[in-house]
């Protein structure tokens, strides 16, 4: 079940829940995510006959009580599924980024319970969702999950922690786990002095020490499997 299932199902059905005292009426994940998707085709512009650039970082004003009732739910996860939630939607519109899709929700004393402004805008990362098969392959692709991630820059790290190029929202990752960076001569790795270490082909790789990464590679950080491609 989503994030966002458990969100809703916390509103309609629990009554010891943190949402246990919020009515149907109240601000939901549903209306966030459905202002993300009309927000993204808003943006969407084209640069090529083949590529429609969207932006990838999106900021939400909300209102105190609304802000606060996300906060205490856990505002990091729901902005992480809201981001895979996005992801996924623009590969069906074939849409293309610039760096990762981060959601970020921000107080504004202003503004009344259950209203929010929505912003957004491209902000160049360095690791790049694959959207569209029209994407670059002059760039390693790292595969995680079943989401493929162009690696655009020299430095990439990989962590549970919101600074991170790929967040991934797992009690297994550390908050920053693993780097890979690009040089002239190939794609290296190291472990970041994680707590439950990485390993590349069944191999645990030693803390802080750089390893070479190949194409067709796999990696297992905690209980999930990466490749590189």
């Amino acid at each position: 079940m989503s994030v966002l299932d458990r969100f809703e199902k916390s509103v309609e059905g629990a009554v010891n829940g943190v949402f246990a005292k919020f009515g149907s009426k109240d601000l939901q994940p549903v209306d966030l995510s459905s202002a993300l998707e009309r927000e993204i085709d808003a943006e969407a512009m084209p640069v090529g006959r083949d590529r429609t650039v969207a932006p990838n970082e999106y900021r939400f004003k909300l209102s105190t009580p609304d802000f606060d009732r996300i906060e205490a739910w856990g505002s990091e996860t729901l902005a992480n599924e809201l981001a895979d939630n996005l992801t996924e939607y623009a590969k069906s519109q074939h849409y293309a980024f610039v760096g990762p899709v981060i959601v970020i929700f921000e107080e504004d004393l202003d503004l009344s319970k259950g209203n929010f402004n929505l912003t957004s805008e491209s902000v160049q990362g360095n690791a790049v969702p694959v959207t569209t098969d029209a994407q670059t392959e002059d760039s390693p692709v790292l595969e995680v999950n079943g989401n493929q991630y162009l690696l655009t820059k020299d430095k990439t790290v990989i962590g549970r922690g919101s600074g991170c190029d790929i967040v991934i929202d797992d009690p297994g990752i550390s908050r920053k786990h693993l780097e890979i960076d690009i040089t002239d001569n190939g794609v290296i790795a190291r472990d970041l002095g994680s707590t439950n270490g990485t390993a590349i082909d069944g191999v645990r790789l030693e803390k802080d020490k750089w390893y070479t990464l190949r194409k067709g590679q796999k990696l297992k950080i905690a209980t999930l499997k990466f490749t590189v491609e």
